[in-house]
């Protein structure tokens, strides 16, 4: 009787613990070629995924990968599931989610004269993108902050014109409107010219965003922020180029803050003590540039030129306030707190960086945090 038992529970791990070697079909279904559960591949798939280098991935069949024009770079644990990079690049279409747009040589740069587009078609119920710049380097505006080197454009039939960008913009994001029921795609742009020193390199992540979905920007939104505080950059934020304005010109966009319940007013300060760099003005302060760090410009003094709105700003948070902010400094101690809803940074540069120049300027780096309501 002992025996018999022992016999009994053998045949029983064999059935569940050694599938491979199984012949009942009973047996098979609970497992996956290769000896992986199916449950673990249910669980798993189109989940995110990391590979061993730092790659960012989906977790989806082998076959499936390759069906979506995708990549391998790992596996996802014992799933029997790869995990699949989606990358494609001059020429390309796409209509899948969570899709990268690479330069050709991507991860190694490039150097000389190309014109790389890609397409993204229209797919239902979608009704914006999200273009996550997570590389991003091309050549340096020009003197007058005009991306004529190298330049990287969206376009599109539908929503405002968007910026055109070039330098360093990694981290950065755009939200593109596919427009409720057009069918028409949006087409991605990397242009450079010559051939030098510069190392182009972008990778762009391309995220569909379903329509009423609560992750969709406001209208009017190229930016958008869902957190209670964070760090906000002008395009090609960095180290000051003598004699160069780096900003870009011809900028005319909305960054949009997602409101938190139960939060009144926002407050905005400088990153460090210098990353306010924006617009001069005509005043005579600004006649000689050892006056030019002195203090920031506000109201009517930032017409003349580029400047940053931010409606209702004061130091207090109360009263009318000021809704244009320009000049070396933000404000007088660079802090501005504003009780103005929607929260938003309202970004504006012209053509002519011709002053701009001679002050060196760099653009800003912002923190923005929400602060509550106090009854």
């Amino acid at each position: 009787m002992h025996n018999r038992l022992q016999l009994i529970i053998l045949l029983v791990a064999t059935f569940w613990w050694s599938p491979s070697e199984q012949t009942d079909a009973t047996a098979r279904q609970f497992w996956r070629p290769g000896g992986y559960p199916l449950f673990n591949a249910l669980r798993m798939q189109n989940t995110a995924c990391t590979s061993d280098d730092g790659e960012q991935g989906t977790c989806l069949s082998d076959s499936d990968c390759k069906s979506r024009q995708g990549f391998t770079v790992g596996t996802c644990g014992r799933s029997g599931l790869v995990c699949c990079n989606m990358k494609f690049t001059c020429g390309g279409k796409t209509a899948k989610n969570e899709t990268l747009f690479v330069n050709p040589s991507y991860p190694l740069p490039e150097n000389g004269t190309n014109t790389c587009q890609v397409t993204i078609q229209n797919v239902p119920n979608v009704c914006q993108l999200r273009l996550d710049l997570e590389e991003f380097s091309l050549a340096q505006p020009d003197e007058y902050g005009r991306c004529t080197k190298d330049s990287f454009m969206v376009r599109t039939t539908v929503g405002e014109r968007l910026p055109m960008l070039c330098g360093e913009n990694k981290a950065q994001h755009l939200y593109v409107d596919m427009g409720r029921g057009s069918a028409n795609p949006v087409v991605l742009s990397v242009i450079t010219n010559e051939m030098d020193a510069t190392n182009r390199k972008w990778k762009i992540r391309i995220s569909f965003i379903k329509c009423d979905n609560y992750v969709m920007a406001p209208s009017g939104c190229l930016q958008y922020y869902r957190s209670p505080s964070d760090v906000i950059r002008s395009f090609n934020y960095g180290a000051r180029i003598d004699g160069r304005s780096r900003y870009l010109a011809n900028l005319r966009y909305t960054t949009c803050i997602r409101v938190e319940e139960n939060f009144c007013a926002i407050k905005w300060t400088t990153e460090n003590s210098d990353s306010f760099s924006w617009g001069i003005s005509n005043d005579p302060m600004y006649s000689q540039q050892g006056n030019a760090t002195q203090y920031g410009l506000t109201g009517a003094l930032c017409n003349d030129d580029d400047y940053v709105g931010i409606d209702q700003g004061s130091q207090e948070g109360s009263g009318v306030g000021e809704d244009r902010f320009c000049g070396q400094r933000l404000f007088y101690n660079n802090v501005v707190i504003s009780r103005s809803k929607p929260f938003q940074l309202k970004v504006r540069s012209n053509s002519d960086q011709t002053e701009n120049a001679r002050f060196s300027q760099n653009g800003i780096s912002l923190r923005y945090t929400q602060l509550p309501c106090v009854n």
